[in-house]
């Protein structure tokens, strides 16, 4: 049997060899586009979330303005645009703060001092309640000490200023209906002023801090403002 001769077999190596290569170039080839298929699916997906979060931002800014058009305000053009701090009440600015806060620390001291002669001399003030015929005297005046403390305090740190004032007017009509003007005659003869002056004042002081609020050198005052700023910035 005769031997191929050595030039068809390098042909076949070469041709082997050929096809290997045009094989290899094909699988990079298509290697190489695929890639590029999803590099380009990639870079699509995120121009598309690029374009979602615009179009959610702008959507965002027309809904801002909207609101603050609604609410007669003007509308911001920048989200980074500081806004000026909103106007305070003319009784938290410096002279309605002073007068508001000297009247709550006077009012204070009065019912400061009254709550704790109370706690100190609970027989006392039993028997005090007791010739107003005031039933249930013991529980009353332990409930009335406790009372007039928490009320100097809320008053001294500003909270519930309009509630506390409340609460003290009631407290002092109830002292002048039950006990000042209850079963004795209003002007004494030799007395200066009238039965119950003092809680009539006090009436009247309360009544004045539930109209009026706390000022402005209070914790009201400090949560009213809060408010305002989130309410601003919403």
């Amino acid at each position: 049997m005769s031997e191929p001769e050595p030039t068809k077999v390098l042909d076949t190596d070469n041709a082997a060899d050929e096809a290997t290569i045009n094989i290899s170039a094909a699988q990079a080839k298509a290697r190489a586009e695929a890639a590029a298929q999803a590099d380009t699916q990639r870079k699509a997906e995120a121009e598309a979330e690029a374009q979602r979060k615009a179009d959610e931002a702008r959507i965002r800014v027309q809904e801002r303005e909207a609101r603050e058009k609604a609410l007669g305000a003007v509308p911001a053009t920048n989200d980074d645009v500081t806004l000026p701090p909103p106007e305070r009440h003319l009784n938290d600015k410096f002279v309605g703060s002073l007068g508001l806060a000297l009247l709550r620390l006077t009012l204070a001291a009065i019912l400061g001092v009254r709550g704790m002669q109370v706690l100190f001399d609970i027989e006392g003030t039993q028997t005090w309640l007791e010739d107003n015929h005031i039933p249930y005297a013991t529980p009353i005046a332990w409930a009335l000490g406790i009372v007039l403390l928490v009320l100097t305090l809320l008053l001294i740190i500003g909270f519930g200023v309009r509630l506390t004032g409340l609460l003290t007017a009631a407290l002092a009509v109830a002292v002048l209906v039950f006990i000042r003007w209850g079963y004795t005659s209003v002007f004494v003869e030799g007395q200066a002023g009238f039965t119950g002056d003092w809680d009539v004042m006090v009436a009247g002081v309360g009544l004045a801090l539930f109209c009026l609020g706390s000022g402005g050198w209070a914790v009201d005052a400090a949560m009213r403002f809060s408010r305002a700023k989130r309410k601003q910035y919403q």
